[in-house]
């Protein structure tokens, strides 16, 4: 992956100095950053679906190959000099829909490559190999164009694609320890369990929210520094090079830096510093804007950017089950690429309407405003065991009932004793969000008129088999939570479950 990831870089290099040539405008050349980014608004969740629905690994395989294709096409225009702006834009949007496409299902293979307690180290190297290759890629990239074209880039790139191609075609991923004979979820169905259940995470709504708020006004640095770097400050090909190997000094800094942070700051107090560091170095350079400022912000971005990225992907990582983790972990890209395509298209247009130096300011009160709400939405330190759990039982056999049928209500009646009434009330909120992550459309508690010590949680699920779905995906946080439940029941026998199916038996 590194090594593809440092043709992709180069790319970018080749792309914007090549458009930066053209009688272009600011915005024009923005619109670079906007085709990488904005394929993420538009495919990273529905690619995030399907990776949790097939094998991810045939999945990488064939999006590389197209990607592989792409990349060829655009050294052969290149190479016969048939590309204009709108060509070269195409290319790099086509090149971002591969990228969009890959990169949920390359992130939820992570953890098939480490134990849960190298997650956090795992994460930060799949980011640290995703950015050190912005001090290589660009670097190469500019020493390239320097001494040849981009044409040569575009052909590298290409290559670059055959590397990991091979690679992923020999990869054996390790089988899950525990296998469902259900049916894989359909598409749609599984469209929006996904998005069920990270409405019912609140540390994964506010990772999503710190995610926009954060990348939105960072985008301005991509978007407007080979503005600033070939323009404004008149820079060479291998200096623009360099200013992008800059970026990744910037961020090997921030990677030896990110594990200490970890052992002394929460994930919530490390965003904020990479909040407040970018929008000091922005502001800087839009007020005083030198090769000295230049370098600052550079270093700045490239520490920030691993700060933030690698904190939010862990955030919603380990808060997870494999189940539904290419899905969840796209949400967060496809708020990256929206936030990075939208703001790149406002930085160019301010760039182009008053100055890049306004805009650069605009983007640093944005980030320093964003720190307002890194209270009201704060990123935990969540941790939680979120490996598959023994199966609760089930009052039927399953092949009981054809899996089609539904709507499903389940009603389990509790005895409680009167002291231990209000702890139970706050487990059963916390039996209300599993139920309805997992798959429950309506979830009730009910307390009998004649006897305040009786309770009867009730949830509808669609089908019998969203009712067997949930069940298989209970984690072993959730089954601990389930036990405090039962504990609290001071019944003789245990609570009683009725499952009642809509229609005719």
């Amino acid at each position: 992956m590194t090594i593809s990831n440092i043709g992709t870089w180069m790319n970018e290099v080749g792309v914007t100095w090549l458009m930066a040539t053209m009688p272009t405008s600011n915005l024009t050349i923005a619109l670079i950053q906007a085709a990488i980014s904005l394929p993420f608004l538009l495919l990273a969740y529905p690619s995030g679906t399907l990776a949790d629905l097939v094998d991810r690994r045939w999945m990488l395989l064939l999006v590389n190959i197209a990607m592989f294709i792409t990349a060829a096409g655009l050294a052969m225009f290149a190479f016969y000099d048939l590309l204009t702006p709108h060509l070269l834009l195409l290319f790099t949007f086509m090149l971002g829909v591969g990228n969009a496409i890959m990169r949920p299902a390359w992130a939820a293979s992570v953890p098939s490559f480490a134990p849960i307690e190298q997650l956090p180290n795992a994460v930060t190297l799949n980011t640290l190999s995703t950015n050190i290759t912005r001090a290589i890629g660009p670097a190469i990239g500019g020493f390239i164009i320097y001494l040849s074209s981009p044409t040569v880039i575009f052909c590298l790139n290409a290559l670059s694609f055959t590397v990991l191609i091979v690679v992923i075609y020999n990869w054996a991923p390790s089988k899950p320890k525990v296998s469902s004979a259900l049916p894989v979820e359909r598409f749609f169905g599984a469209f929006k369990s996904g998005i069920r259940y990270v409405r019912n995470v609140p540390a994964l709504r506010f990772v999503l929210v710190r995610s926009f708020m954060f990348f939105f006004f960072a985008s301005a640095s991509w978007a407007l520094l080979p503005i600033v770097v070939i323009r404004e400050m008149d820079m060479g090909s291998q200096s623009y090079g360099i200013s992008m190997a800059v970026i990744g000094l910037g961020t090997i800094l921030g990677a030896f830096l990110l594990p200490k942070c970890h052992r002394v700051m929460s994930r919530n107090s490390i965003i904020i510093l990479a909040t407040a560091i970018l929008a000091c170095a922005l502001l800087l350079l839009a007020t005083v804007p030198n090769k000295y400022t230049l370098g600052i912000t550079l270093v700045a971005l490239g520490s920030a950017w691993i700060f933030s990225f690698s904190s939010l992907i862990l955030a919603a990582q380990l808060v997870v089950p494999n189940w539904v983790r290419a899905r969840t972990l796209s949400l967060v890209m496809l708020v990256f690429g929206g936030s990075m395509g939208v703001g790149s298209l406002l930085w160019g247009n301010l760039s182009d309407t008053y100055s890049t130096s306004v805009a650069l300011g605009v983007a640093a009160a944005g980030l320093f405003a964003s720190l307002l709400f890194s209270k009201r939405f704060a990123i935990a330190n969540d941790s939680v065991d979120v490996s598959p759990s023994t199966q609760w039982p089930m009052t039927i056999p399953e092949d009981s009932v054809d899996a089609d049928k539904g709507p499903v209500m389940v009603t389990i009646q509790y005895q409680i004793a009167e002291q231990n009434i209000d702890a139970f009330a706050s487990l059963m909120e916390q039996m209300k969000v599993i139920r309805k992550r997992n798959g429950a459309y309506f979830w009730q508690l009910f307390h009998d008129a004649n006897n305040n010590c009786l309770f009867s949680e009730m949830y509808m699920s669609e089908s019998w088999l969203e009712v067997l779905r949930q069940r298989q995906r209970t984690t072993a946080s959730e089954f601990t939570v389930r036990d405090q439940v039962r504990a609290l029941h001071i019944g003789s026998h245990p609570p009683t479950i009725s499952i009642q199916i809509a229609g005719k038996g």
